[in-house]
């Protein structure tokens, strides 16, 4: 038998931390309108005339971790959901939910207790993205 080496934690070595993921939209500007005058975020910046590339932000660590979502223009065939964004909600998730109905934004599920202890929603984007809303259950 031979034993193995342990391994070196490279993520604790190198620090990693956050998570900003990148999606692929059709129109940058669009896209980052949408979030900030109807998903309540904030543009943090647009690159490019017309912008090639973007991001969003909501939140500054005062309540839990800032939420960052890259916006990147891609070719329409390639605009196309790759999974589900999970936001984490410190207060009121139902009343979140019913304000983002009455915006008539595209509902994929509305608030459900899940059997692993969140209270969960889901929505989807202009691009077709989907956003899952969470709190503790």
């Amino acid at each position: 038998m031979s034993a193995e080496a342990p391994r070196e934690d490279l993520g604790r070595k190198h620090q990693l931390h956050g998570v900003q993921p990148v999606l692929p939209v059709r129109d940058v500007t669009a896209s980052a309108e949408y979030f900030r005058d109807v998903l309540g975020f904030e543009i943090d910046f647009l690159e490019g005339d017309p912008p090639i590339h973007g991001r969003v932000t909501k939140g500054d660590g005062t309540y839990g971790q800032p939420v960052y979502i890259h916006l990147s223009k891609a070719a329409p065939e390639e605009v196309r959901p790759s999974g589900e964004l999970r936001i984490h909600v410190g207060h009121d998730l139902d009343s979140l939910f019913e304000a983002y109905r009455d915006l008539e934004v595209e509902v994929v599920f509305a608030p459900v207790s899940q059997p692993w202890g969140l209270r969960e929603f889901a929505v989807r984007e202009i691009n077709g993205h989907v956003l899952r809303f969470c709190s503790e259950a």
